[in-house]
């Protein structure tokens, strides 16, 4: 038994229902997605500093806590947490506009949610 080729599946109706399913996870998690992603991009931006490394200035840790002087592993953080949130918002998008297409269209939100969660981790344990 051979699996169908690309030009099978595109032939293959898919049922009015499928859509509205599609639709029925796919706008939800946009709503709940956009958000997140835009604080993810936000967060990157503000965490920018920790590519370049520590300024000319020196800084304590004793006076000026922990979390406001640069640390070695800010820059592992900010790397893995990129990496979230560049292909989280590539999968967003495909799960979105993937919903009017008759081709297997699940990977995206499952992807999309997984990316969120792993973003999610990393900023709770960025330094």
């Amino acid at each position: 038994m051979t699996s169908p080729s690309s030009a099978e599946l595109d032939a293959w109706p898919v049922p009015r229902r499928t859509h509205t399913i599609r639709r029925l996870v796919a706008i939800p998690l946009a709503v709940v997605a956009a958000p997140i992603l835009a604080l993810y991009a936000y967060l990157l931006l503000w965490w920018l500093p920790a590519l370049t490394g520590p300024g000319d200035e020196p800084c304590d840790p004793l006076t000026a806590g922990r979390g406001a002087c640069w640390q070695p592993e800010q820059r592992t953080y900010w790397l893995l947490l990129a990496a979230a949130t560049i292909p989280g918002a590539v999968c967003l998008v495909l799960s979105v506009t993937r919903t009017w297409r008759d081709r297997r269209w699940w990977p995206w939100p499952v992807a999309t949610a997984v990316l969120l969660l792993l973003g999610g981790l990393l900023i709770g344990r960025m330094p």
